[in-house]
């Protein structure tokens, strides 16, 4: 696992590389995903009922928007799933926080970029949580388990769509399912891990060998650690290799045990498919919050690799949460590498999302999150190892200190800061001496992320030379100097 790791990656060194904003503003949920000629996808909800669609063709490196959905209420989940086959639709599942948690099914054509939207659930019952996946075959099947988190008993439904999510088959009783999460990986085999409602201190496991047909799921199975307290979002994944029935699984949860506040996680796994288990295995710091954790398999080739990305931090105000990111394989089911710290912001209440690229740089995952801030999460971010400094990375919400980059810069300089009070701002560059040499902008904005660009010229339209300069942004209450260094 080193060896490979190590072949042109500065993960191991306990660098990621750096992040780009690709949206701004009130997060509620977000999910990506990337399709077979590695185009990166992310759908951010927003809690004025709006998801926006975001592409990235580029390997993360520039953000486009694609186009604006609207729900009837706010959009509390949202997951985003990518076709191969014979259609290549981008699937976005969208459950409401309102009427009663009806959830829908957004298919959106690769080359049109139109959309039609169909019920996946919509009726009196409440839906809390659900979890969906798709196979690879040419002919794809759609798979979703859905639960109530009301109550106990017959709580959750699955079902699977056979024409790319137009229709639905009547869904299979689910019992005692809380936090459901399903999973593909390859062959036939379908994986579903789930909190037992009963107690909600155990996670239960079953898989499907036939495309999840009805009849011929696998007993269920309990993967936890039955002394592990209360347990939480459970998270399962296979590695990529043949036959299924003999390769590995796992399926991470986060634990609340009854003789401490900290939040650890725990995983358990199997060496034949998801019949047998070694449970209960411990992971991480035990001094520290870890949770949240979400599974990606590496599918650029059968070689049994997975990821893991989960947030680590004491819940305790004014303490930091990260996103973190580790990897292991089915040679060595405990082999975790020693996690790396991923995010460069303090990590909202949203669990970061790791996403393997086909075609990038490096076999690595780019990772996805959500910044904390006093109002809560703002905005979404990709941090990918293979991207550089010279990257964009955005404006923090949380100071309207101006960002540069790149810094120290050969030409054109992006400049972004956060605008906190409306009013008449000039952005400007002197030289060592305090001479006015170029200006970016002078009018007047209104609050929030700001983006500007110098391409290295004065006002008179000649080139700046090599030198130390200082760009300084002033407005209402604001003075910002930063240092820029011209090559």
């Amino acid at each position: 696992m080193l060896g490979l790791l190590a072949a042109g990656s500065v993960a191991v060194a306990g660098f990621w590389g750096t992040e780009v904003l690709i949206d701004s503003g009130a997060v509620g949920a977000f999910d990506a995903t990337a399709d077979a000629n590695g185009v990166i996808w992310a759908a951010i909800a927003y809690p004025d009922n709006a998801v926006g669609l975001y592409y990235s063709d580029d390997f993360g490196s520039t953000w486009h928007g694609r186009g604006t959905m609207r729900a009837d209420s706010a959009v509390r989940q949202v997951q985003l799933l990518s076709a191969r086959g014979d259609s290549s639709f981008l699937f976005v599942f969208l459950l409401e926080a309102g009427n009663g948690g009806d959830l829908w099914l957004a298919r959106i054509g690769p080359d049109s970029g139109g959309f039609t939207l169909a019920p996946v659930a919509v009726g009196p019952d409440t839906i809390d949580d659900f979890s969906a996946a798709l196979d690879r075959d040419d002919h794809y099947y759609l798979y979703c388990l859905y639960a109530n988190e009301h109550r106990t008993g017959r709580t959750g439904t699955f079902t699977r769509s056979l024409d790319y999510g137009a229709s639905w088959e009547a869904g299979t009783d689910w019992w005692n399912a809380w936090d459901p999460c399903v999973s593909y990986t390859n062959g036939s085999t379908i994986h579903c891990a789930w909190r037992y409602a009963l107690n909600g201190g155990e996670i239960h496991y079953s898989y499907n060998r036939h495309y999840a047909m009805s009849g011929y799921w696998s007993t269920y199975r309990l993967v936890s650690d039955s002394f592990a307290g209360q347990c939480f979002d459970p998270t399962v994944v296979q590695a990529d290799s043949s036959p299924e029935s003999e390769a590995a699984v796992w399926v991470f949860y986060t634990a609340g045990r009854r003789d401490t506040e900290v939040l650890d996680l725990e995983y358990s796994a199997s060496w034949d498919g998801g019949s047998n288990w070694t449970p209960g295995l411990p992971f991480g710091n035990s001094f520290r919050d870890e949770q949240q954790p979400c599974l990606a398999a590496d599918l650029s080739g059968p070689n049994d690799y997975v990821s893991l990305c989960y947030s680590s931090g004491n819940r305790h105000q004014g303490d930091t949460v990260a996103a973190w990111w580790t990897c292991a394989n089915s040679f060595d089911l405990d082999g975790w590498l020693e996690p790396v710290k991923v995010s460069r912001f303090p990590l909202a209440g949203l669990a970061p999302k790791p996403v393997y690229v086909p075609h990038a740089p490096m076999r690595l995952p780019g990772v996805f999150y959500s910044q904390q801030t006093e109002t809560g999460p703002w905005g979404v971010r990709f941090a990918a190892p293979w991207l550089t400094s010279s990257q964009p990375p955005g404006p923090d919400p949380q100071s309207p200190a101006p960002c540069l980059w790149p810094n120290p810069s050969t030409g054109t300089v992006r400049v972004s800061a956060t605008v906190t009070q409306p009013g008449s701002y000039s952005l400007a560059v002197y030289d060592a001496a305090g001479r006015l040499v170029g200006s970016a902008f002078r009018g007047w904005l209104e609050p929030g992320p700001q983006f500007w660009t110098w391409d290295r010229t004065s006002p008179s339209g000649r080139r700046i030379p090599a030198g130390t300069f200082f760009v300084r942004l002033k407005g209402p209450g604001t003075c910002f100097t930063r240092r820029l260094i011209l090559l």
